[in-house]
């Protein structure tokens, strides 16, 4: 775990078992402490008060007590570093290919932690964390990777339990599209989604004359090969769990 990224990053929060580093002149006398969190996030700042650290970043607790030193000491010249970040366990578990616990720290993002445990049955759409307090949130892993929103690929915490959904459907695209590969389609989603949202639209060369759609499962249809033409696409027709479509 790198101290140096941590304190360089503003998304970095004081996380019980950090342990910092804090030095300043006291009158003529250079003074040193160790200060390591516990899980109150209450933080001595030497004889000079007590600075609630919960929900701060690091930097923001640089600034309180680097404000509190030259308050008391105004030559003081104090310095305040993170030694050592603290590290922690997440528990990871639901539709995963065995439920385990993750060694981390705080500037872990959700997917680096549940992409190693998935299976091709895992949802990485409904991605559950639980925190300490309770407080349940759902997270769309695709949104995050297309799209680069972190708001669905956030930093863990300690305390945080992952659940990972079974998927409802997912279904494999291939051939002239722009990103072919297997993608998981919400409620309502369907041939044009897959199409254009998850492939990215048709390759310039792309025959839509002849769309083969295989039908995995759904009995008695399962293995009975379909075949479409391009107004298949503007008609969005349905498409089940684990169909195979080629353009």
């Amino acid at each position: 775990m790198n101290a140096q990224m941590a304190m360089s990053s503003p998304d970095y929060y004081v996380t019980a078992g950090d342990i910092y580093s804090l030095a300043f002149i006291m009158g003529t006398t250079p003074v040193s402490y160790g200060i390591t969190v516990d899980s109150t996030y209450k933080i001595r700042v030497a004889n000079l008060g007590i600075i609630n650290a919960a929900g701060l970043s690091f930097l923001q607790l640089k600034s309180q007590v680097e404000s509190l030193v030259s308050k008391n000491y105004p030559m003081g010249g104090v310095q305040f570093v993170l030694a050592s970040p603290a590290v922690f366990y997440i528990k990871v578990s639901g539709v995963v290919s065995s439920s385990t616990e993750v060694k981390t720290w705080a500037l872990s993002r959700l997917s680096s932690v549940v992409k190693p445990y998935l299976t091709s049955y895992s949802s990485t759409r409904d991605v559950q964390v639980i925190s300490s307090d309770g407080t349940k949130k759902s997270y769309d892993l695709f949104l995050a990777e297309r799209y680069g929103d972190f708001s669905n690929n956030p930093y863990l915490r300690p305390g945080d339990n992952i659940i990972v959904s079974e998927a409802k459907r997912k279904v494999r695209i291939d051939g002239a599209v722009k990103r072919p590969g297997v993608y998981e389609l919400l409620d309502g989603e369907n041939l044009n989604a897959l199409v254009e949202k998850y492939g990215d639209g048709l390759t310039p060369y792309a025959d839509t004359s002849r769309i083969d759609l295989l039908r995995i499962t759904n009995e008695p249809e399962a293995g009975k090969m379909y075949y479409f033409k391009d107004d298949a696409i503007k008609s969005d027709i349905s498409i089940d769990a684990y169909d195979y479509v080629k353009i």
